[in-house]
């Protein structure tokens, strides 16, 4: 019983000890230009519908939730908005190489035709990111414009890598 209580005291003075050590907020200014509506037209309810269930993790517009204050939680919460924008930002989609801005839209269809995103951690406790199916064919349908549109514009051999090169990694 004695190491149970010392066990326990231990854990609450560990727990109480990481609220003072917080990782940095998602929140920066990119130059003005650097946003994927500054390369691609996009549609007003396209972007509010990326701003809605994907900018939280996919941009420097994090809005955070209260809980994001409690330590380890919030070093959860900054390791998925950090992957997510290694993946994926929309505010420096401009400056990603053309093959790179390619992919990424050829991901967004993939992916929200199989139901990966928003990842479904997210939705548990965001129920208002959760995509309509008129929402999602209206992402698909433009991201697949979008890549007609770069296949205009690009030869195909420049927005796509042959599988088997070993540069074609994401």
């Amino acid at each position: 019983m004695k190491y149970v209580r010392i066990f326990f005291a231990f854990a609450g003075v560990a727990l109480l000890a990481v609220q003072f050590i917080r990782p940095a907020k998602n929140h920066s200014q990119e130059p003005p230009g650097s946003g994927i509506q500054s390369a691609f037209p996009v549609p007003g309810h396209v972007l509010q519908t990326f701003r809605r269930s994907c900018y939280d993790c996919h941009s420097d517009s994090t809005v955070y939730p209260w809980y994001a204050e409690i330590q380890p939680v919030g070093w959860w919460l900054n390791s998925h908005i950090e992957g997510g924008k290694r993946r994926l930002d929309f505010d420096r989609y401009a400056t990603y190489r053309p093959m790179r801005q390619y992919r990424r839209f050829k991901d967004i269809i993939e992916q929200l035709r199989q139901d990966e995103m928003p990842l479904g951690s997210y939705l548990f406790i965001h129920r208002y990111a959760r995509l309509t199916p008129d929402e999602k064919e209206e992402v698909i349908r433009w991201s697949g414009t979008m890549m007609d549109s770069m296949r205009a514009h690009y030869p195909i051999d420049s927005l796509e890598r042959n599988r088997t090169d070993p540069r074609s990694s994401r």
